[in-house]
């Protein structure tokens, strides 16, 4: 069966092709946020025990949510260059002390849920636990035996950069998804493909497409690697696009020896060009690394041409 849809695999490879550079950007994204431990915090973990959070913490899974039924302003804010970001809030949880950075004027939060990031930070503690053991009357050290180690930040929470990230994603996967519908529906319907549509001077592309699996199959002359003749038509695959002669539209036909370098990297070589323009004044250009393929299928398009 595959054999009659030569035409059909190699469409099909060039929507593959084209998806690639989505699916190297793809999974270059999701190898950096493994490498900084960020495919773990595209979303909020729930916590509903404190303790979790140093098990958290310790993982590298630094988004979370958690809900708290009475937050209380401390009487101190977090600020950045003079300006006021958030203030400290603290709430009993489990009988042990526990505080949370919101972005909030409140003075009181009833029935509220934190999402931000699990942060460690002895100094700031440290600071507020002085402070708040002396306007209690007791020692620090006893109230850092009823306080939680970590605390949750919302105003260092990066929305911004996880937004983006996300929508690097979405968008990456979307195309991919596209791009996967597409080649079913290529495959099925090789006459709705670009390439098929822009080739000029032929109404019934269904018509054509069938012709031309028949041709591949049935009256192949000469084929080597990505190139295809027929008697009718001339058929070059490239990675990312396949070309459709027909030859008896052929009008000129050229060929020309350059010295170029193929990569950056490697020393210059030469490669032969094949220049041909048909009737309906489309012109092709392929280049050949080999000179023997070149000249073994020139006769069979110089003939058709002849025979016209």
């Amino acid at each position: 069966m595959l054999e009659n849809k030569k035409l059909n695999i190699l469409l099909l490879k060039n929507t593959g092709m084209s998806l690639l550079p989505t699916i190297v950007i793809m999974l270059l994204i999701v190898s950096g946020m493994r490498h900084f431990h960020l495919l773990n915090n595209l979303d909020f973990y729930h916590v509903d025990d404190p303790q979790q959070l140093g098990v958290l913490y310790d993982a590298g899974t630094t988004n979370v949510e958690m809900r708290f039924q009475k937050l209380t302003y401390m009487g101190y804010d977090y600020e950045i260059d003079g300006e006021r970001v958030g203030g400290y809030y603290y709430v009993w949880v489990n009988g042990k002390f526990m505080v949370v950075l919101l972005d909030s004027d409140e003075t009181i939060i009833c029935d509220y849920l934190v999402q931000g990031q699990l942060k460690k930070d002895p100094a700031a503690y440290n600071y507020i636990l002085s402070e708040c053991a002396e306007s209690v009357g007791i020692e620090q050290q006893q109230l850092e035996t009823i306080t939680y180690d970590y605390l949750i930040s919302e105003v260092d929470y990066p929305k911004t950069f996880y937004m983006i990230v996300k929508a690097a994603l979405i968008i990456a996967f979307a195309v991919i998804i596209l791009s996967i519908i597409e080649g079913i529906v290529y495959w099925f319907y090789p006459w709705k493909h670009p390439q098929i549509r822009q080739m000029k001077g032929y109404r019934d592309k269904k018509l054509l497409t069938g012709d031309i699996n028949r041709q591949l199959h049935d009256a192949l002359v000469y084929e080597t690697g990505n190139c295809y003749v027929t008697r009718k038509y001339l058929v070059i695959w490239t990675p990312f696009r396949t070309d459709i002669i027909v030859l008896r539209d052929i009008d000129v036909v050229s060929r020309h020896k350059e010295t170029k370098k193929i990569l950056p990297w490697m020393p210059p070589r030469d490669v032969y060009k094949l220049i041909i323009s048909n009737a309906n004044g489309t012109i092709f250009e392929h280049d050949f690394h080999d000179e023997k393929i070149l000249d073994t299928i020139l006769p069979y398009i110089q003939k058709k041409k002849r025979d016209r």
